[in-house]
């Protein structure tokens, strides 16, 4: 079951509008040195575009897959220790506040706690929560 990330409004404005502006410089920056351009600028854009069309997770038969992007992350349903749902700004494997929130066994909160933000998220959490057998209750 492959789901596309849920981006709130702003963000997409954020990251949109970044784009614009970098692909945008590549008109004024002067050709003596575009190489500025090329080696700092370009990849940059390149992936936030590339988080903004290619994010999504999806929940493979043993495990939970998650890519935004040119980065990815890869969860044992086994390994799962709770799921609950979560609003916060932290930095994670999500582009929205609207979050799932994924702890895992014999980790510590930093390590162990991934946040992922679906589409619809309820009905994924439900979904997952029907794979993860090691969930404590």
């Amino acid at each position: 079951m492959k789901v596309k990330v849920r981006i709130d409004l702003w963000v997409s404005i954020i990251l949109w509008l970044s784009c614009g502006i970098f692909a945008a410089l590549a008109f004024v920056i002067p050709t003596s040195e575009i190489w500025v351009y090329l080696i700092f600028i370009l990849p940059v854009l390149i992936i936030m575009v590339w988080i903004l069309i290619a994010s999504y997770y999806e929940l493979q038969e043993d495990l939970l897959y998650m890519r935004i992007g040119p980065f990815f992350g890869r969860i044992r349903y086994e390994n799962i220790k709770s799921l609950s749902l979560k609003k916060n700004l932290l930095s994670s494997m999500a582009l929205s506040i609207y979050r799932i929130e994924i702890r895992e066994h014999n980790k510590n909160y930093f390590w162990g706690t991934t946040q992922i933000s679906p589409i619809n998220r309820e009905e994924f959490l439900e979904e997952l929560k029907r794979r993860c057998y090691n969930l404590e209750k």
